[in-house]
């Protein structure tokens, strides 16, 4: 299992990843323009893609749904609150023969992948984050786009992690976004914070993990360093939990190297 984040940002969410030849999407915040730029800059063959996953349907995870879906008429897997969720004009775009619905919290399979999609907290209609399991069960977490997460077994102790890191509450506190928007973010319906994800980081990992990438980081409101030193001094804390794991951030412009998991 390879995997790419192509790009994240308060404006746009696109992973790419790979098994057994088969080819996915992880959200689509990016027009097929991009996406095939950004997969052309990790030397990946834009002949196919096998699916598209759907966490939840606001516009930086769902922008460019449309044209990527149609271009490669690939299977789009998202619940049926998200697809009610989004907005009439996107339905339009989509054609309904590419659709294939998943329960929040019941385990799919696809191909040879095993998807369990697992709610979470936000603002959304049915928001979710993904694990992704192999064959040779080795796993994914894709977590992003909560404000609040209580850890639980059945993602703890996976290989890698996409984990969202979203703000610095200081900067956020101190920007020019209006109140009810920086209430929103703050909140348990919101986004994690650096120093939130580095503890739910922290209260999923286990023996196995061994990478981390950072995630839908904040234009405005954060950088890598900030999003960087949180986990740093997490580690600093508890040594024995980071002493194996690599630490990854991902950028708004450019697509991260591809992983193994």
């Amino acid at each position: 299992m390879k995997f790419s984040v192509l790009g994240s940002s308060s404006g746009g969410n696109a992973t790419y990843l790979e098994h057994n030849g088969k080819k996915y999407l992880i959200d689509c915040g990016f027009g097929i323009r991009y996406i095939l730029s950004r997969m052309n800059d990790l030397n990946i063959k834009a002949d196919h893609l096998d699916g598209i996953f759907i966490s939840h349907e606001h516009s930086d995870h769902i922008a460019g749904l449309s044209s990527v879906s149609n271009h490669f008429n690939s299977p789009i897997f998202m619940s049926k609150k998200t697809y009610k969720g989004l907005r009439f004009e996107e339905k339009e775009k989509i054609s309904p023969i590419l659709l294939s619905f998943f329960n929040s919290g019941e385990e799919f399979t696809t191909d040879s992948l095993k998807v369990f999609p697992f709610p979470v907290s936000h603002d959304a209609s049915d928001p979710v984050g993904f694990k992704f399991t192999d064959e040779n069960e080795k796993t994914l977490v894709y977590l992003t786009d909560t404000g609040c997460f209580i850890s639980y077994d059945k993602i703890s102790n996976a290989d890698a992690y996409i984990i969202e890191s979203n703000h610095e509450p200081e900067m956020l506190l101190l920007s020019n976004r209006p109140w009810v928007l920086k209430n929103r973010i703050l909140s348990d319906s919101g986004h994690l914070s650096n120093d939130d994800s580095a503890k739910t980081f922290g209260s999923l990992m286990g023996d196995k993990t061994k990478l981390a990438v950072l995630f839908h980081l904040s234009n405005e409101c954060n950088t890598k360093e900030l999003a960087t030193l949180a986990y740093e001094n997490y580690f600093h804390k508890f040594p024995e939990k980071g002493k194996n794991v690599t630490l990854k951030v991902s950028s708004k412009n450019h697509p991260t190297e591809i992983f193994e998991v």
